[in-house]
């Protein structure tokens, strides 16, 4: 099976790096590909793991808030046209904390999904992760169902993470989670953080 790009449907990314791979240099090239963006003026800049850039045409941002969309790097090339079962999408949205009242530990954001099963939860190192066993294929056609999210807080803003795969992708799994904690850390290691804290219940 493979994973037919649709960077542009979706609605509302060592960490840090500023050396490109050569997958990533070609498509920063590209007219959609971007290794980093601000979300938030100041606040809040979106970055993703090693290999994943982001689609510039997903970007929403401004005080109020943003999103973001990261696929492979590779994907934004003009000539990609599919993506395999080892791939993923990575989402990023940013709220003023003010406007979100709903708690970011794991038990929190599993009560937050709990119609879409949660099957896993965590919190630790100042971000919450779940993992829900349904929900993903209602953004991704021929999506998994089961898929990952992440919440943490910095800067006065909620920041929620997730990744997406294809039906029967790697991504659903143990390196789905994995992938969401690179994504974390990237975003943190390219925001300026001035206030970082999970949320209490």
């Amino acid at each position: 099976m493979v994973f037919t790009l649709l960077t542009g449907c979706l609605e509302g990314a060592p960490v840090g790096q500023t050396n490109l791979s050569s997958a990533e240099s070609k498509a920063a090239q590209g007219s959609f590909a971007l290794a980093s963006a601000t979300i938030v003026p100041e606040k809040v800049i979106a970055a993703g793991p090693r290999g994943f850039c982001i689609d510039k045409r997903s970007l929403k941002t401004g005080r109020s808030g943003g999103f973001a969309l990261l696929v492979p790097c590779a994907a934004l090339d003009a000539q990609a046209q599919v993506l395999g079962l080892d791939t993923a999408i990575l989402t990023l949205q940013a709220q003023p904390q003010r406007l979100q009242r709903a708690p970011t530990t794991a038990n929190g954001l599993a009560e937050a999904f709990k119609d879409e099963q949660p099957i896993y939860e965590e919190t630790g190192d100042g971000m919450s992760i779940v993992q829900l066993a349904q929900g993903g294929d209602a953004l991704i056609p021929n999506g998994e169902g089961k898929h990952w999210r992440a919440a943490l807080r910095f800067n006065g803003y909620l920041i929620g993470l997730a990744v997406y795969s294809e039906k029967g992708g790697v991504a659903a799994g143990e390196n789905g989670k994995a992938l969401l904690i690179e994504f974390a850390e990237a975003v943190l290691a390219a925001s300026p953080l001035k206030q970082f804290a999970v949320e209490l219940e």
